[in-house]
Formats: C-alpha cells, sequence, structure tokens
C-alpha cells in the first residue's frame, strides 16, 4: 500500500520587509519500501530533498543556520509523520552523524 504524508506548515521568513508563505512539503512511500534497510534509507533522503525543496536556500535568507534548523525541523516532522521505528532509528543516526560533522 503506498502512502503519502503531507504536512501543512506556515513559515514566515522575513527579508527586505516582505513576508513568504511557506508551501505544503510530501512525500509519497510503501510499507515494503520501510522493510529493507535500503528502503529505509531511499525513503529517508525523499525526506530530506523534500526538506531541502521545501526550505529557503541561504541565498535567499543569509543565514546558514536557519536554512538549518529548516531542513531539521521538516524532516523530523515528516520521519514523525511515517512514524516507523526503523526510520526514526536511521535519522536519529543521521541527525548525530550530520552534528558531529559541524
Amino acid at each position: 500500500m503506498k502512502k503519502s504524508i503531507i504536512a501543512i506548515a506556515s513559515v514566515a521568513i522575513f527579508s527586505f520587509s516582505q513576508m513568504a508563505m511557506a508551501e505544503d512539503y510530501a512525500i509519497n512511500y510503501s510499507n515494503k519500501e520501510l522493510s529493507t534497510g535500503a528502503g529505509v534509507a531511499n525513503v529517508h533522503a525523499r525526506i530530506v530533498k523534500a526538506a531541502k525543496q521545501y526550505c529557503p536556500t541561504y541565498s535567499q535568507i543569509r543565514n546558514h543556520k536557519d536554512v538549518q534548523n529548516c531542513v531539521n525541523g521538516v524532516v523530523e516532522d515528516l520521519v514523525s509523520k511515517v512514524n516507523h521505528p526503523t526510520l526514526s532509528d536511521y535519522d536519529a543516526g543521521d541527525r548525530n552523524q550530520r552534528i558531529a560533522q559541524r
């Protein structure tokens, strides 16, 4: 069974006294994908890609920390909405690796 996760969020970004409302973000996945390590990694990669597409870029807001916080928040939100223990564990390990690389 194929599932879609859609999260609706409003993120205000202030730049040059303008406010931009963020769009929705979503991913598609199947339960079968989450039954293998490679599938979990693939779903997680799509989550990260969706987060990066959703969030503003550095060139838009000139603040790397805000961009990374946005990406991390969207990833965390989508992982929690999928609500699969293996994906959650994978994300926790990936997050720990990203923090160690800073």
